[in-house]
């Protein structure tokens, strides 16, 4: 109800003026899943299964001189949370809403102001975190310099706000990313990314103080006669968090080779790395810290590891026996980066979360977390409806078992439908 009315006052309030036709756009999610053992020891019965439905709808216009505006409204739900369909509860929201000036004085000059989402790269950083049933936006200000083949991006966001009243004691994140290129051929990255957190929360051996957050890294991915695709990319992080100097780095590797035309069978592999704290009492922190990433399926499709402590070596094959069906395998083995630090859910390591681990730091024992297999079909239903169904499971290794030595394999599976408009 409360989106119908929101929605129907939007459309009330726009001013006339637009070039173009008003332009509406939409999504509508559902999403099963199944998830057992999360806890790797079935003795306990934490066996799960849900649907997760969003919706979306968006409204653009355009008006005269190169300006814009562009609303979009979500309603994310979890069913039978409720408790009963006629007692709704408050799951609307404002998911993006920004003004855009598309050529500033006659130059090749983006300036979009408002809630928008924001992905670079790989959005291993940096992303929309589609899979959340919520997903991601900023309240920034960004600037898009050049067109084509070279671009630049400047932003300023404000995460949190402590006292609306006062710039203090706020988190904001600001940065710059260039990317020269096309991903049909080559395409290289550079960044720079700033998270400053001028709240006082501890963690480690910081008693409170202030976060200030430099990462710094480089990407090339590209497309080799049409058959070899790969990547590279390298991140470094430096700054200070209250009395811990932060010194963390990651790397990724990969590559896939198309074997064929028919059915256009792939094989491929990778490695990444993501550092981890070596001496919790030396004054350092080497945890590589994920900022914002699109979280599913970078190191498992059970999402079951992060970026952050963790060496993954994966292998996968892919076959596409039309245009609208697809099918995947991936195998990841997955071990800690260092046996001093923690096992990080796949959100990775965040400077302001408490419960952000799966399991604590076990010295001197196994860094091995398992391995994880996942199996996936997607099916182009029709042009605007894609079907999806995934199943994993996760191998317990000797890291797991050292805390438990009944510990055992966890399964996860999920059926998505989606339609947009």
């Amino acid at each position: 109800m409360q989106l119908r009315y929101t929605l129907f006052f939007l459309l009330a309030n726009i001013p006339l003026l637009a070039q173009e036709p008003l332009q509406i756009s939409g999504e509508l999610r559902q999403r099963s899943e199944y998830r057992q053992n999360a806890d790797f020891d079935s003795r306990l019965g934490d066996e799960q299964i849900f649907v997760l439905q969003r919706l979306r709808l968006g409204l653009h216009w355009h008006f005269p001189n190169q300006l814009a505006a562009f609303v979009q409204m979500q309603d994310s739900r979890l069913w039978g949370e409720e408790g009963s369909t006629t007692q709704p509860l408050n799951n609307t929201d404002v998911h993006q809403a920004y003004f855009e000036l598309q050529r500033l004085a006659g130059k090749p000059l983006r300036v979009r102001l408002g809630r928008q989402e924001m992905k670079f790269g790989s959005q291993r950083l940096v992303g929309v975190n589609d899979w959340n049933n919520v997903g991601r936006a900023f309240d920034a200000l960004r600037l898009t310099y050049g067109e084509h083949a070279t671009t630049l991006d400047l932003w300023l966001a404000q995460i949190r706000d402590k006292n609306a009243a006062t710039i203090d004691g706020n988190q904001e994140f600001a940065g710059a990313f260039v990317s020269s290129g096309s991903a049909a051929t080559r395409v290289f990255d550079a960044y720079a990314m700033w998270l400053i957190d001028d709240r006082d929360f501890p963690i480690g051996s910081s008693s409170g103080e202030a976060l200030f957050l430099g990462t710094y890294g480089a990407r090339l991915a590209g497309v080799l006669r049409q058959r070899l695709e790969y990547e590279a990319e390298g991140v470094y992080q430096t700054g200070k968090h209250g009395n811990l100097d932060v010194n963390a780095f990651g790397l990724v590797l990969q590559g896939k080779i198309k074997l064929a035309q028919k059915w256009s069978p792939k094989i491929g592999a990778s490695y990444k790395f993501g550092s981890g704290d070596e001496n919790p009492n030396d004054g350092k922190l080497q945890t590589l810290s994920t900022l914002f990433p699109t979280v599913h399926g970078q190191f498992g499709a059970a999402d079951y590891a992060g970026w952050s402590n963790i060496a993954d070596v994966m292998f996968l094959t892919e076959l596409s026996p039309s245009p609208v069906l697809r099918t995947s395998a991936k195998l990841h083995y997955l071990r800690l980066a260092h046996g001093n630090d923690a096992w990080y859910l796949a959100r990775g390591f965040a400077f302001d979360k408490r419960a952000e681990t799966l399991l604590p730091a076990r010295p001197g024992e196994s860094i091995e977390l398992g391995y994880n297999l996942d199996l996936q079909v997607d099916y182009d239903f029709r042009e605007q409806v894609g079907l999806s169904l995934g199943v994993s499971r996760f191998f317990a290794g000797d890291f797991i078992k050292a805390g438990n030595p009944e510990a055992d394999d966890s399964n996860w599976a999920y059926l998505s439908i989606k339609m947009r408009w």
